[in-house]
C-alpha cells in the first residue's frame, strides 16, 4: 500500500519533468531498493522513465540505504553534505541517477492546488503557507538566540565567549606572574646561600 503511494507520488513529480524521465529511461527494467528503516521499498523503472512497484521476487540492481536523520537533512534541510551518509550497493550509475533525479525534483504545490481551488486561491494559500513557514523559522531562531543569551548572560549556566576570554587572559597573567615569582625566589636563594670558601 505504502509502496503504491510512494510510486504514485514520485510519478506525479516525474510527470512534468521530461529531463528526469529521460535520465531514468536508460535503466528501464532495472529495480532499485530504498531502505529507510524501518521501511523498505523496491521500484522498477519503466521504459518511459517512471517508477512502478517491483515484484516481490525481483532482485534489486541497486540498493540505496539512508537513515531517517539523513533523509531529513537531504529532503527538508537541503543539506548536500548528507549525501556522504547515503549507503549505495550495486549499480552505482543507477543509484546515482535516481538519487540525483529525486534530489532535484520539486513539488509545484501551487500548480496542483490551482486545479482544485483555482489559480488565485492557490497562489494565496501557497503565499500564506510560505509566510507561516518563514514566521516559524524566524520564531525558532529568535527563541534559540534568546535561550542562548539567557543561559550565558541572565543565568550563567554556561560561560559566554567574553567570560571565557577573560578567564583565559587571567590564567595567562597568573602563569606569567608565577614564572616571575619562581625566578625571583631562585635569585634570592642564590644570593642568600653561603658561598663556599675558595
Amino acid at each position: 500500500m505504502l509502496d503504491n503511494l510512494a510510486a504514485g507520488a514520485m510519478n506525479h513529480l516525474l510527470r512534468d519533468a521530461n529531463w528526469a524521465r529521460e535520465r531514468l529511461a536508460p535503466f528501464a527494467g532495472a529495480s532499485v531498493r530504498f531502505i529507510l528503516p524501518p521501511l523498505s521499498s523496491m521500484f522498477s523503472i519503466a521504459e518511459d522513465g517512471t517508477l512502478h512497484v517491483a515484484p516481490v521476487d525481483m532482485q534489486p540492481v541497486a540498493t540505496i540505504k539512508l537513515t531517517p536523520a539523513t533523509a531529513m537533512r537531504l529532503l527538508v534541510l537541503k543539506d548536500e553534505s548528507a549525501r556522504a551518509d547515503v549507503e549505495v550497493e550495486g549499480d552505482a550509475a543507477l543509484a546515482g541517477a535516481i538519487t540525483r533525479v529525486l534530489g532535484t525534483l520539486r513539488w509545484d504545490v501551487e500548480e496542483d492546488l490551482s486545479r482544485l481551488i483555482g489559480d488565485i486561491a492557490a497562489h494565496r494559500v501557497v503565499k500564506t503557507g510560505q509566510a507561516v513557514a518563514h514566521w516559524q523559522r524566524a520564531a525558532a531562531e529568535n527563541l534559540a538566540r534568546s535561550l542562548g543569551e539567557y543561559v550565558t548572560e541572565e543565568r550563567p549556566l554556561v560561560a559566554g565567549r567574553e567570560a571565557l576570554h577573560a578567564f583565559a587572559q587571567a590564567v595567562d597573567e597568573l602563569r606569567d606572574d608565577t614564572e616571575r615569582l619562581e625566578k625571583r625566589i631562585e635569585r634570592l636563594m642564590r644570593e642568600l646561600s653561603p658561598r663556599e670558601p675558595g
